[in-house]
């Protein structure tokens, strides 16, 4: 007889039954884990999207060049005069090359929407957000390096 079994009970727990359940109980987390890991993505734009929607709207503080372009300037217009106006440790971006173009939501600020911008250039992959905030406002933008954007 197996342990807590009395002679009227049919159906009885042995150590066997107790470590099968033990290890069915304990593999559900493990494999939400691993799930969750293996969900993460390695596009740099969507790590940069989760990032800051994570900050409730608190990664919009601090400054922003403003390219004093009108609302028809194209992308590369924009992305070239943001560069132009943005230093980095480094020193200036002087040649990029636009990958990608995609609309991003961010939540945490009305409109929540954004242009991200993926360029290579001659400091490494940068990613660009841009958003046209009106004649007043003009053209919002900050610039982050695509590797460590997460």
């Amino acid at each position: 007889m197996g342990i807590g079994c009395k002679p009227s009970h049919s159906a009885c727990t042995t150590p066997g039954s107790i470590l099968s359940w033990i290890m069915r109980v304990a593999l559900l987390p493990i494999l939400a884990a691993l799930l969750v890991g293996c969900a993460t993505t390695s596009d740099p734009v969507d790590r940069l999207v989760a990032k800051l929607s994570s900050s409730h709207g608190l990664w919009r503080n601090g400054g922003s060049p403003i390219p004093g372009l009108p609302a028809t300037a194209s992308t590369d217009q924009v992305v070239s005069r943001v560069f132009q106006m943005t230093g980095f440790v480094r020193g200036h971006v002087t040649t990029h090359r636009i990958l990608t173009v995609r609309k991003v939501r961010i939540p945490g600020d009305l409109p929540d929407i954004y242009t991200a911008v993926v360029t290579d250039t001659d400091l490494g992959r940068k990613i660009v957000l841009l958003r046209y905030e009106g004649p007043a406002a003009g053209w919002w933008s900050r610039v982050y390096d695509a590797d460590t954007s997460a």
